[in-house]
């Protein structure tokens, strides 16, 4: 089996040597780069050809969103998974235009990053059980919102 090369990407040195730990840990994955802004993400992107980039979502200089946006137009094969603090349904959603493929808050517990990372190779999204949860029901109140009330409706649709 080829492992998952993953490049992974935070403004904290102290928060990318405890992921790193962490995805070391994990059989089958390789950490082949490690970046400090959105910059340096793109240079070893470009330079590695990672399968996933672990990449958070607020750094100085190019952010974690302008990051993932280029990468997806530049190397739209890589998968991008973004880690956050921020639980608002505005950032899920700003990432996933962006092109990111998976959204983690940071204090997941350490057993969802490998269930994250092997979705997102087999093709999947994958997002936080809370962040799922806030996502569909934003969702559910907008559509149910958008639905005609049954007096609305003619005989033939009702």
């Amino acid at each position: 089996m080829t492992p998952m090369r993953v490049l992974l990407a935070d403004d904290h040195a102290l928060v990318r040597a405890g992921i790193r730990a962490l995805l070391e840990g994990l059989e089958g994955v390789v950490v082949v780069a490690e970046a400090g802004n959105g910059g340096e993400v793109l240079e070893l992107a470009r330079k590695h050809r990672p399968d996933i980039v672990l990449l958070d979502i607020s750094m100085p200089g190019i952010g974690g969103l302008e990051a993932s946006t280029q990468l997806k137009q530049e190397l739209p094969e890589v998968r991008v998974v973004m880690l956050s603090m921020h639980a608002n349904e505005e950032y899920v959603l700003q990432a996933l235009r962006a092109g990111a493929v998976g959204y983690m808050l940071k204090d997941s517990a350490t057993a969802e990053l490998e269930l994250a990372l092997q979705a997102v190779m087999q093709g999947e999204t994958y997002l936080s059980p809370p962040i799922s949860k806030q996502v569909v029901e934003g969702y559910v109140q907008r559509v149910g919102a958008e639905q005609p009330a049954a007096d609305h409706l003619t005989p033939r649709q009702r």
